[in-house]
This record gives structure tokens, sequence and C-alpha cells, in this order.
């Protein structure tokens, strides 16, 4: 099922499929004015892709390092003292959650478009973002337990 959109001023239109596609030229991507039209802007366009899978994964690393280093500073305040986060830190907190869902989100919505290149690349970026971000590191506060093994992350199913 393909849907045309206007808006192109040299007459092209965008293929947009909703089945599984390798389309690259004349294909759009969440807005009309993501029209690619060349193969070097599909090229472009996939590396973009690309970096914000890697993106992604350092921002999920970075979120579970700050909460890592709130939870210390929390636990160093002395006993009877509220062990809640400033102000600050819920924002930082709040501020991370919502760039790993955001970006996470339009991700998802890239992959919708079923273009093998695009669902390819996302997995590929996400690997290699892991990879490079995310060395696993066991310290002494995870030996204690402070970080779970299969912990609820957003954007796995529990936002």
């Amino acid at each position: 099922m393909d849907h045309s959109m206007g808006g192109s001023h040299d007459g092209a239109s965008c293929k947009i499929s909703m089945l599984w596609n390798w389309t690259t030229v004349d294909a759009c991507f969440l807005s009309s004015s993501w029209h690619v039209r060349s193969k070097g802007a599909f090229a472009a366009s996939i590396i973009g892709i690309f970096l914000m899978a890697v993106l992604l994964e350092a921002l999920r690393k970075l979120s579970m390092q700050y909460e890592s280093y709130a939870i210390r500073q929390l636990r160093a305040l002395p006993p009877k003292t509220p062990r809640r986060a400033t102000p600050l830190q819920q924002l930082v907190r709040a501020v991370l959650h919502a760039a790993v869902f955001g970006l996470a989100y339009i991700l998802m919505l890239l992959a919708m478009y079923f273009n093998g290149f695009v669902i390819l690349t996302i997995f590929v970026g996400v690997g290699v973002g892991k990879f490079v971000c995310d060395w696993l590191v066991l310290d002494e506060e995870e030996q204690e337990g402070l970080i779970q093994i299969g912990e609820c992350e957003p954007t796995v199913c529990c936002g």
C-alpha cells in the first residue's frame, strides 16, 4: 500500500509504504520535508539515523550513571535526614528520561516506515552504541544490589 504525499516542488512525490521495502530515492521520513531525492541524501539520512541510535545508547548510559551518582549522594546523607532527590537532581533525571524516551520514540517512528535499510541501521546503531558506550563493569555498589539486572528501563515496555 503506497501513499503519495504532495509538497515537493519538482513534481516528484514521496514513496511511503506500509509494507517491507528497500526504497531509497523519493522516500520520505517523518514529514514531507524529509524527502530523500538522491542516493547521497539517503546515505546522509542513514548516517544520521545511525548516529541517533548510538546517541540513544549513550543517553541511556548517562542516565544510569546519573541515577547511580544521585543514589550515592543520598546514601551519604546523615541518618534521620530525609533521603529525597533535590529539585535539581529530579530535574536532571526528568530531562534525561525525556531525552531517552523522545529519541527512542523517534527511532521507533522511523522503523515504522518498514524500510529495510532504516531498520538495519537502527539495529546496528544501538548495537554499536551499546558496545561503545556501555561497557559492563561491576563495582562495589552494584555488588550490594544498587543496580539490579532486569530493572525496567524507559522504552522497554514500561516507559
